[in-house]
């Protein structure tokens, strides 16, 4: 993970409001120009008649995290969210 510090510097933490745990979603935010449009700690927002939160995390802070494979059919949360979401993972 800290390989990717350089690159990816960010991840953002998404999580449903209507669900319990196990719910978290985890998209790694690319290092670019696009950042500066994430200039907000959390981003509340509504998907499929859904609520959730989304919080931008340091990657350094959380390089404990264990990540999953890449999961293709989260595809359209990326592009909802924004399009600095490179990869998105299931924590």
């Amino acid at each position: 993970m800290k390989e990717l510090a350089d690159s990816y510097p960010y991840l953002l933490d998404i999580q449903n409001d209507q669900q319990q745990a196990g719910t978290r979603i985890v998209a790694l935010v690319r290092n670019s120009d696009k950042i500066a449009d994430i200039s907000i700690t959390t981003l509340k927002f509504s998907y499929a008649g859904e609520q959730y939160s989304a919080s931008l995390l340091d990657l350094l802070t959380v390089s404990e995290r264990k990540l999953s494979v890449p999961l293709a059919q989260l595809d359209h949360l990326k592009a909802a969210l924004t399009n600095a979401v490179d990869f998105i993972f299931v924590d």
